[in-house]
């Protein structure tokens, strides 16, 4: 029943991780995009991409530079798996509810392979359209103890067309 709470898709509003001064580091520049859906029968994706990466010089989906991979996986993250979530508070708040939880990504498949086979657990705080994950302590970042904090805003069906509007995409053949 918990799960349900999540089920869709969910367009990345921020990303970034802060320390206990409240200082902020955007690990993926301060407008990256992504994506996390949450499907009914438990199964999540997620990836998450810096603005404006480059281009590979080919086309060709394996033709391409030990560079431009490199440059490729430094700006990009995806994992894919199973999930659960615990809730642990249910609130009202204005004209809606606030559910706080937790919720654990079991990651089967991940662009960092370290990942793959254990799972991550996330604060969860959902109000109205908005989901926020962040991590419940503090862990090492560029020499600081810092938590990481991902907001995310559900995408409805009307939404996802509307901001597609305008945009052409070219047919490939791979």
């Amino acid at each position: 029943m918990s799960n349900l709470l999540i089920v869709g898709s969910w367009e990345l509003q921020s990303y970034f991780k802060r320390d206990d001064d409240g200082r902020l580091e955007y690990p993926m520049g301060e407008h990256p995009s992504g994506l996390i859906m949450y499907s009914q029968d438990g199964h999540m994706s997620v990836q998450i991409m810096v603005a404006n990466r480059p281009r590979f010089q080919s086309d060709q989906l394996h033709e391409k530079t030990e560079y431009e991979i490199g440059q490729a996986a430094r700006g990009y993250f995806a994992y894919s798996g199973l999930y659960e979530i615990e809730v642990l508070d249910e609130a009202e708040a204005g004209d809606g509810k606030v559910v706080r939880g937790l919720i654990t990504h079991h990651m089967v498949n991940s662009l960092f392979p370290n990942w793959e086979g254990r799972s991550l657990i996330r604060q969860m705080r959902l109000q109205d359209d908005l989901l926020e994950l962040s991590t419940c302590q503090a862990g090492m970042y560029k020499g600081r103890m810092m938590t990481t904090h991902l907001v995310w805003r559900r995408n409805q069906y009307k939404h996802a067309l509307h901001q597609l509007a305008g945009q052409s995409f070219e047919l490939i053949n791979a």
